[in-house]
Formats: C-alpha cells, sequence, structure tokens
C-alpha cells in the first residue's frame, strides 16, 4: 500500500517541484557578485547627452567567445573574469546603430588590467592626455581603472570621448593597486615601453607577474624587469633563478658591496646581465654594458636590498 501511495505522489511531487521553480524574484537576476559592485551600476543611464540603449550584456569565461571570437583565449590566460558591454545612442538616433560601445573587461587585478592595455595598445595608438593608463586613437579609447580594463569605441569620431571616459572612471571609483610599481623603476632615461608578463617570463616557468620596462640610453636598448612581493616570496624566487643558473651551468658572479648582495650572469643565451634582489622586490637588467648601473637601480628604488649569504 506505501509503495502505491509512493508511486501516486511522485507525479505530484514533480509539479509542485516544477511550478516553485518558475517563481522568481526579478530583483535577484542582476549582474552583482561576491564582493564586487554591479556592472550595471558602471553603465550611466545618460553621458554627455548620449543615452544608454537595450540591457547590459554579460559574458564569462564559458561564452566570451561568443562576443571576442578568436581572442577569447587571450584575455582568459591574462586573468579575465567577466565582461560587461553596453550601447549608447543620441536621442534622435537608431538603436540598432550605436555611436558608442562601451565595453569594460574585469581582469581579476590591476596589473593584469594594465597587461591588457598595454597588449591591445601595440605601436599605432598615442598616449591618452588624461593622467591616466590610457591610449587613445581615432576609433575611441582604452583605460584602466582599477582591476578594470575598459575599451570606448566610437562608431561617430564628433563625440569627445575623454569627457566619456572620465564619467566611466568616476562610476567605478577603483585605485589602480599596480600604479605604485612604475614609480619602483629607475630614471635612467628615454622609456621606450613599459609591458605586462603574467608567466614564464623570457621562457622560465617560475618567473611570473613580471612588469618589464625598456630605455634608450644613448642609443643602446635596456631592459629592466620588477618582481614585487614579501620578503620570503622575493628570497624564494631569486633561490630559484640561482638553482636555475647551477642547473643549467650558467656562470654568475656575486657581488657584494656593503649591505648589497646583488648577481652578475653570464649567461651564453641572453648575454651577460644583473639580478639585484631587494627586501621586497626583484629587478633584472638586460642589455647593460654600464657596470654601475646595479648601484643606480638600488639608489632610485629606495629600498635597501638584503644582506644575503652565499
Amino acid at each position: 500500500m506505501a509503495r502505491l501511495l509512493l508511486i501516486v505522489l511522485l507525479p505530484i511531487i514533480a509539479a509542485v517541484l516544477y511550478l516553485e521553480g518558475q517563481q522568481y524574484d526579478s530583483t535577484l537576476i542582476n549582474f552583482q557578485t561576491s564582493g564586487q559592485p554591479s556592472a550595471e551600476a558602471f553603465f550611466p543611464r545618460v553621458i554627455n547627452g548620449l543615452n544608454r540603449s537595450g540591457q547590459i550584456q554579460l559574458y564569462t569565461r564559458e561564452n566570451l567567445y561568443e562576443y571576442v571570437n578568436g581572442h577569447a583565449e587571450y584575455f582568459i590566460s591574462a586573468g579575465f573574469e567577466s565582461l560587461s558591454v553596453g550601447e549608447y545612442i543620441r536621442t534622435d538616433s537608431d538603436p540598432e546603430r550605436p555611436e558608442v560601445v562601451l565595453e569594460i573587461y574585469d581582469m581579476g587585478k590591476g596589473i593584469q588590467a594594465f597587461g591588457v592595455l598595454a597588449d591591445e595598445a601595440g605601436d599605432s595608438m598615442v598616449a591618452a592626455e588624461t593622467g591616466r593608463m590610457a591610449f587613445q586613437s581615432t576609433q575611441g579609447l582604452s583605460f584602466v581603472a582599477g582591476r578594470y580594463y575598459i575599451k570606448i569605441d566610437l562608431y561617430d569620431e564628433s563625440i569627445p570621448v575623454i569627457p566619456f571616459a572620465e564619467k566611466i572612471e568616476e562610476k567605478i571609483d577603483e585605485t589602480s593597486d599596480f600604479a605604485s610599481l612604475f614609480s619602483r623603476f629607475p630614471s635612467l632615461g628615454p622609456v621606450v615601453g613599459t609591458r605586462y608578463i603574467k608567466e614564464d617570463y623570457r621562457g622560465l616557468g617560475f618567473v611570473q607577474n613580471v612588469m618589464e620596462r625598456e630605455y634608450d640610453l644613448n642609443g643602446k636598448k635596456v631592459q629592466i624587469f620588477l618582481v614585487t612581493g614579501e620578503e620570503q616570496e622575493i628570497q624564494e624566487l631569486t633561490d630559484s633563478f640561482l638553482n636555475y643558473f647551477s642547473d643549467s651551468g650558467i656562470e654568475y658572479n656575486t657581488v657584494k658591496k656593503s649591505e648589497r648582495t646583488y648577481y652578475q650572469v653570464i649567461d651564453p643565451y641572453e648575454g651577460d646581465w644583473y639580478l639585484l634582489p631587494m627586501d621586497d622586490a626583484l629587478f633584472g637588467i638586460f642589455g647593460a654594458a654600464d657596470s654601475s648601473l646595479p648601484n643606480q637601480i638600488f639608489e632610485d628604488a629606495g629600498t635597501r636590498v638584503s644582506a644575503r649569504d652565499d
């Protein structure tokens, strides 16, 4: 009898569960992620006479290829978490033909957002006059605000893009966590370029999250890389380099001056270069012919080098 009753009740239970599943609170459906503001809040209804058109589109790692087909893997490998896209039109414009498309990529970290900015900018864009990490072209503007990489694509070049960007930056209101890194680089001469390498720096799997800046010193290119971290992390990374040198048969000289210890690497692949460990940072210098450059970097960096035993 109990078995017969269960058989009768199963369809009823299934029907109840189905009806319950169809009832939802629409206020729960938004772009909110744990600990992060709603993406929709970054898209004002009106910006400088342009109206937001339609819904904000949200893309995740699973469906990013639908928006940036062929380029999705690049963003994902750079730390991508989500993308929000909004369109803006004039009052009398066709909603199907927006004047501005706004893309906001959540890259997880400010330094990762900068890495995308530097890669995307390439050589065809010029720095924007915004005082921020931004690049501008006739097609729009790209910039970084905190962990977000923002692209403003213009389909009407008469629209002033800088005021548009300022409104978006005001909405996001985040300070980039990587901004202080640039002050750590020395003032050696004209800067040719700055880039971020997320992993496998120069083919070394143990070197990640690297900022690299290239200088022009009297016609000679010098690259300086920087990795920051806690003292223990920097010591472990330095040890990884020294172990790599030993395992690869790469010679190096230990140079000690006062409390400072650094390494001159005689590398058959990269040429001679320097490795400079500090309390909270590790510098590397490639292409430097001047042996006084390590001391200059120590002085400009403003951080005492950790004394290390061989």
